[in-house]
């Protein structure tokens, strides 16, 4: 599943509010909180959410001010094989992309997970609109 969004601000600077891998917490509306650790050489980060569930994602490729790739390590969702990229494309009016690959026998999960990212999508979308 892929969902995107175009924006009419600099690429940087929409790089600069989404591209921390931890940063997710200051942006999307269901995080409430977001910390960092190393294991393994790689970046993981843990998510709470508002509704008190956690996930754990693993950074596991990153091009500098275009994108990231993370997996799911842990998360409640009945879902197996999660990995998921967050980019930009620096065109004339930039466009965000957020796709997800994932499997899971539960049929509402992929519209919960195209949700989330949606509301995410719709949350940047509102604070440049502010700008």
């Amino acid at each position: 599943m892929s969902r995107s969004i175009e924006l009419s601000a600099p690429a940087e600077d929409l790089w600069s509010l989404i591209g921390d891998f931890c940063d997710i917490d200051d942006w999307h509306p269901r995080a409430s909180a977001c910390s960092l650790k190393v294991s393994d050489d790689a970046l993981v980060r843990v998510l709470t959410s508002k509704d008190g569930d956690e996930a754990v994602h693993t950074r596991i490729a990153k091009e500098a001010s275009i994108s990231y790739t993370y997996k799911t390590a842990r998360s409640s969702l009945p879902i197996e094989n999660f990995t998921a990229t967050l980019s930009i494309e620096p065109f004339e009016e930039p466009l965000i992309m957020w796709s997800a690959l994932f499997s899971s026998e539960d049929p509402a999960t992929e519209q919960f997970i195209a949700e989330e990212i949606e509301t995410g999508l719709s949350a940047i979308k509102v604070h440049f609109s502010k700008l």
